[in-house]
């Protein structure tokens, strides 16, 4: 049966539909109304918490393309589980129009394991890494110009605060607020994934 989409709806959503690439650059997910902390010692442990929300892209182009209706519990599951892959997501709840309330957290040691991405790996939105160099780098990341201009366009940005604890020595950082302190906070005001992203290097074992 044909499920019924308002023209409207087809037309916000069919430029997601077209976007394969961005599909891929995106990770499938756009993180919005979030709050992310993360605290790196000069020992390289972490942890990363995420609240906030994720957009599933491409269950966002089924429902603009009348292929599935954005209550179908099967279809909200898939994404559901495709989330939980990771066990560092806590809670998944939907909360309509493809539209996902998460809390996810992380603890590790980057100079153990080497590097970090949220939300997937060949995509991320935040990546925490260590270089050849032995320097421990954040750096967040976005889809290009092109992407980014069509999806402000219909409607679709990211806004969250980025906060980083840290008590080693930092090299460099675009932070818009420093805190001084035992550890130190950076701090990042999201407005707009047009934004630059945070970046922020620091020395380990400083």
């Amino acid at each position: 049966m044909m499920l019924r989409v308002s023209p409207a709806y087809r037309r916000l959503t069919a430029s997601i539909f077209g976007l394969a690439v961005l599909l891929l650059l995106s990770g499938c997910y756009l993180p919005d109304r979030f709050q992310l902390s993360m605290n790196i010692d000069k020992g390289g442990k972490y942890a990363f918490i995420y609240e906030g929300d994720l957009v599933a892209f491409n269950f966002l182009r089924k429902i603009g393309q009348g292929e599935v209706r954005a209550d179908d519990p099967e279809e909200i599951e898939v994404y559901v589980q495709d989330l939980k892959r990771d066990s560092g997501f806590e809670e998944v709840i939907y909360l309509g129009q493809a539209r996902y309330r998460v809390k996810y957290k992380r603890q590790s040691n980057i100079l153990e394991r080497g590097s970090f991405s949220f939300v997937r790996r060949n995509a991320p939105f935040m990546v925490i890494k260590r270089g050849e160099d032995g320097l421990v780098r954040i750096e967040g990341d976005k889809p290009n110009k092109q992407y980014r201009d069509e999806l402000v366009d219909k409607g679709f940005d990211t806004r969250g605060v980025v906060r980083l604890w840290t008590n080693a020595r930092v090299l460099d950082h675009n932070a818009q607020q420093v805190i001084q302190g035992n550890p130190t906070q950076y701090v990042w005001d999201i407005q707009s994934i047009q934004q630059p992203t945070p970046k922020l290097t620091l020395v380990p074992g400083e």
